[in-house]
């Protein structure tokens, strides 16, 4: 899977399950889609600093050659 498409991926699924819940609860459906758009570019945003987070971890603990 190319590195743009997953947090595009991860964002639409969270907006998805926000959008789910929400019609549970019988909030109409444009503040439905509403929260789910907010939720969507929340999760996005947070995949980015995960898959960043993630990187720099995976770079810190790789041994350092010093010959």
């Amino acid at each position: 899977m190319p590195k743009q498409l997953r947090p595009i991926i991860e964002g639409l699924a969270v907006g998805c399950v926000f959008i789910s819940i929400t019609m549970l609860f019988q909030i109409p459906l444009y503040m439905s889609f509403i929260i789910g758009a907010l939720a969507a570019i929340g999760g996005y945003r947070n995949s980015i600093k995960m898959d960043k987070e993630k990187a720099a971890k995976q770079e810190q603990n790789q041994p350092k050659d010093t010959e």
